[in-house]
């Protein structure tokens, strides 16, 4: 283990640059990873914190494969907390057991033991990540990128392009994320945390005065380079892996950064300056190398601190991390650690910031090809109010329907329901919300055989709410401010139940499909999916303070199907782990704050 805490940090400047010699039509194959989980203090950007680390770098390394191929990760937990790891996007189509939600799919891995992810990648492609799923494990640099290629690029491609990277954006702080997390759960505290930084691929550089209560070192520390052969295209993958930030992103003296995919949904290119993300949402675009004035350009991600509730970043933070867009000879495009000496100067008066906290979808119209449009009718329609509400002991919680979910980490959601199934308990066999065999906290609606579901999240709050599904992706039938205006009014028959006017089917046409869609502040948003993956895949806030804090539910898809599963015996082995083991880094259970007895939850 000593070896990966004195690994360097940080990765090279070529780790997210893809293979230019990337075979798409190869067999389908197993690919292999062995990652080893440790502590170690680190400075991505000059400061050090305690972090989680895959084999003692930060971010974790790319996974790049082909749609067709799967992927086996054996995990080991050497870290002083229980963790687990979700891939963000992945259908998980048959392998419910992979889908790596602590609580709800899976126990944690504790401390000392061992897990092997194995799954295979079916009917998708894009730009997708991992991060731990145990608390805010993310916060502290469980988080790295993974790149699915389509098989059929050539023909689906709608703009070419030299050269792919992606461009991972992270909000960072500098305190432990477990220590911040029951901060924020605290009586009595109404505000995430904010945090101190961002980082762009893990990196950036701060000014070590600004921080004299902490230790510090500048030297070593580094801006990410991107090096691009001037006068081609080339896609660039942002993916927003942070917790709580919503990140504006603009190229000084690039006006054109068409978008061509959205959570791995292909789209026609849609012509955008900025690109807006919330925490779990990525976008590819394409930035044409063609400016004349220069050669180097800023990248710029800027936090925007409106999402935050509060206008200021502690210890007198910097809202944007940076990046350099460098014209480079295509001799340098792999492997150079490029001279940053002459940084660029460059400015952004023509980038107007953004105050708001929507997704861009609520301007713009990103129509996905090859077309996908949605059912005609919904057989279910669930109206979900959500937002943060202060209970007992002046504890805010997020709240679903008055519902504030913890997941049960040593049964499963998923392992009950098979042990359910198997002792022919038939309080698990119900449709709709089942509050028969789970609690009303838990949240669970659950789907017989393949249904359309329709979900209107109405948002109660100020702040804006992006929402992610597990397992499947959602179409965006609408979105707005205010309540939801009613069916009518998008050319749907009440409850979905097909269109108003058989003529007129441009509300299901072609609408953007994604797995993480936001209903803003004091709006709503339909959200419709077909619940065909069998499984129990959550449905909860990718801001990641509201999540911990009981922004959740679970949605579990086609039990028919589910009852002739078996847990795998791997699963079971680590809910064999001390009850104390489990838990370690995750929320405190709401005893605590009661005074009633310690934290053994």
């Amino acid at each position: 283990m000593d070896a990966l805490v004195n690994k360097p940090l940080r990765r090279p400047n070529d780790d997210y640059v893809l293979d230019p010699h990337w075979d798409f039509g190869a067999p389908s194959q197993i690919r292999y990873y062995n990652w080893t989980i440790v502590d170690k203090d680190g400075n991505p950007d000059g400061v050090f914190k305690p972090m989680m680390t895959i084999d003692g770098q930060f971010p974790g390394p790319l996974i790049e494969v082909n749609e067709g191929d799967t992927i086996v990760v054996d995990v080991l937990n050497l870290a002083t907390n229980a963790t687990s790891i979700h891939w963000h996007g992945i259908f998980q189509n048959g392998t419910n057991f992979m889908d790596g939600t602590s609580g709800v799919t899976q126990c944690p891995i504790a401390p000392g033991y061992s897990f092997r992810y194995n799954f295979t990648l079916t009917g998708q492609a894009g730009t997708y990540f991992y991060h731990g799923h145990q608390g805010v494990q993310s916060l502290d640099g469980l988080v790295g990128p993974l790149v699915i290629h389509d098989r059929d690029a050539a023909n689906n491609l709608p703009l070419r392009y030299e050269s792919d990277r992606v461009v991972l954006l992270q909000d960072w702080y500098y305190d432990p994320g477990s220590g911040l997390l029951r901060d924020s759960l605290s009586p009595g505290n109404e505000a995430a945390p904010v945090p101190n930084a961002a980082l762009i691929n893990g990196l950036n550089q701060v000014d070590c005065s600004l921080h004299p209560g902490r230790r510090c070192v500048r030297d070593g520390t580094a801006l990410p380079v991107l090096n691009l052969n001037p006068g081609a295209n080339h896609r660039l993958r942002f993916a927003n892996v942070g917790g709580f930030a919503w990140f504006q992103v603009s190229v000084d003296e690039h006006s054109s950064l068409p978008i061509v995919e959205v959570d791995g949904t292909t789209i026609e290119p849609a012509a955008e300056s900025v690109i807006i993300l919330s925490p779990g949402q990525r976008y590819s675009v394409i930035l044409t190398a063609n400016q004349a004035t220069q050669n180097n350009y800023w990248l710029r991600a800027r936090m925007i601190k409106a999402c935050f509730g509060e206008p200021n970043m502690p210890e007198d933070g910097v809202d944007e991390a940076k990046a350099i867009v460098q014209y480079s000879a295509p001799s340098k495009l792999l492997g150079s650690q490029s001279d940053t000496s002459g940084l660029p100067t460059t400015n952004d008066t023509n980038i107007n910031y953004i105050k708001t906290c929507k997704d861009m979808t609520s301007r713009s119209t990103y129509r996905p090809t090859p077309p996908q449009p949605a059912p005609e009718y919904a057989d279910h329609s669930w109206y979900l109010r959500i937002n943060l509400a202060i209970g007992d002991w002046r504890l805010q919680r997020g709240v679903i329907n008055q519902s504030s979910f913890r997941p049960n980490l040593q049964e499963p959601t998923l392992h009950r329901f098979l042990d359910g199934f198997a002792s022919s308990n038939f309080s698990f066999n119900g449709e709709g919300i089942n509050t028969a065999a789970f609690a009303p906290s838990e949240l669970v609606i659950s789907n017989k055989g393949v249904e359309t579901v329709d979900v209107i999240l109405q948002n109660m709050d100020e702040g804006s709410h992006p929402f992610h599904l597990h397992g499947t992706q959602m179409w965006i039938l609408g979105a707005g401010h205010g309540y939801f205006p009613g069916y009518k009014a998008l050319g749907l028959k009440p409850q979905g139940m097909g269109l108003l006017d058989p003529n007129n089917s441009t509300v299901i046409d072609n609408p953007l499909k994604r797995d993480t869609a936001t209903a803003e502040g004091f709006g709503w948003v339909l959200l419709r999916f077909v619940a065909d993956n069998p499984g129990v895949w959550l449905f909860h806030c990718h801001m990641i303070w509201h999540s911990e804090a009981g922004m959740a539910m679970q949605f579990a898809s086609r039990l028919e199907d589910m009852k002739s599963w078996a847990l795998p015996e791997e699963n079971r082995r680590l809910c064999g782990a001390d009850r104390e083991e489990l838990y370690k880094g995750a929320p405190p259970s709401d005893d605590i704050f009661f005074g009633f007895h310690n934290d053994d939850r």
